[in-house]
């Protein structure tokens, strides 16, 4: 059975006939057999769908881990965990540990590792790319199973984590708020999206409190689930850092008037277009973090908001142009000079990476920020605009 045949069945086995949208996506992204991230296929780089910053240089890596190590050296955090969600390939935790090992061997050699990653294809291709560092590394299904082990003090890394999340469509009318529902047409052999006015308590409890700000005719993304894992992600650690990198907003940004047709997008081999229902179980399906409920959810789990930035004012401040190399080289294909310098560009370039992705960095029984991030009074959580 394809996974379009299994989640027809699942709709007109239902009593509406119908399942919210929500439901989709998740069946199309995590069915255990046949979603989209579940699948032995590739989803990253040339040979998948799209990329990411931490899949683009080793530069990124570079950065991160210069910027760790500052974390736990000022805060006396002597025995440090470093929790990655959804790692994906396990390309950007490989060269964290490389570059650990290479240039801080005396914090590589006390290191443990916490991996959170759902997919079975995924962990073994993180198992095979962690495979040479001889540290102590555990992985977890979910960030629910990962809270019940014992808290640990360090950082937990999220890169293009909550984006990926099963999102509820919702749609504000003059009448009220309704939510999308996806049926079946047997003559035409497809899928169909319809707004319904049912509206669970938790979404009402969630929409009443943004009502003022969402314009009438607007469609937008809800994601309730990351409020349970951000819960989770708050029990993980009993000290130090959450460090989230995905592209979103605030919802001033996010629920903006030029804004009304929401930010669901899909991927697949590169392109980018906006209909769930092709290619289901062969693209990625992604909506906009919203970085305000992140906030709000962090603060509840007791992760205090430490400042809230651009890509590019990220990378810059925590020192990314010291990693740029004077060269004379002329040839683009083999100079890795070149190549580093090149991905530093893109990686900061404010209309593409450096502007559409965002970083928020909570705490939990920290004082301040780390150092790199203290030297420019435009580090705030509200200036990411």
């Amino acid at each position: 059975m394809d996974l379009s045949a299994a989640i027809r069945d699942e709709i007109l086995g239902s009593k509406e006939q119908a399942i919210p949208f929500v439901r989709f996506m998740e069946l199309a992204l995590y069915h255990p057999e046949l979603g989209y991230y579940m699948t032995p296929q590739p989803k990253v780089g040339k040979d998948g769908d799209f990329f990411t910053s931490g899949t683009l240089h080793p530069v990124f890596a570079e950065v991160l881990a210069d910027l760790f190590v500052q974390m736990w050296k000022e805060n006396g955090i002597d025995q440090p965990v470093l929790a990655e969600l959804g790692g994906g390939t396990g390309y950007l935790m490989k060269h964290l540990l490389s570059v650990l090992f290479a240039r801080y061997p005396e914090w590589y050699q006390r290191l443990r590792l916490v991996l959170v990653e759902g997919s079975p294809y995924h962990r073994q291709l993180q198992q095979q790319a962690l495979q040479p560092f001889q540290l102590p590394q555990v992985w977890y299904r979910s960030v629910e199973e990962a809270a019940r082990a014992q808290a640990f003090e360090g950082i937990v890394l999220s890169n293009e984590y909550f984006d990926a999340f099963p999102v509820h469509l919702m749609e504000k009318l003059e009448e009220g708020w309704c939510e999308a529902w996806v049926t079946w047409e047997e003559q035409e052999q497809r899928f169909r999206q319809q707004f319904w006015p049912r509206i669970s308590v938790p979404m009402q409890q969630f929409l009443a409190d943004r009502e003022p700000i969402v314009p009438v005719g607007t469609r937008l993304e809800v994601n309730l689930g990351m409020r349970g894992a951000v819960r989770a992600i708050g029990s993980m650690i009993k000290r130090g850092y959450v460090l989230t990198i995905d592209y979103g907003d605030r919802e001033e940004e996010l629920y903006h008037s030029s804004r009304k047709a929401g930010t669901l997008l899909c991927y697949y081999r590169h392109r980018v277009h906006t209909d769930p229902f092709r290619h289901i179980g062969e693209q990625d399906i992604t909506a906009h973090v919203n970085f305000s409920a992140l906030e709000q959810w962090g603060e509840e789990a007791g992760l205090r908001c430490l400042a809230f930035l651009r890509q590019d004012q990220f990378l810059l401040q925590a020192g990314i142009l010291q990693k740029a190399i004077a060269h004379q080289d002329r040839d683009p294909f083999r100079s890795s000079a070149m190549k580093q310098n090149w991905a530093i560009q893109q990686l900061i370039d404010p209309a593409g990476l450096g502007g559409r992705f965002r970083v928020m960095l909570q705490g939990k029984e920290v004082e301040r920020l780390p150092h790199p991030l203290c030297g420019n009074n435009r580090t705030n959580k509200k200036d990411a605009r």
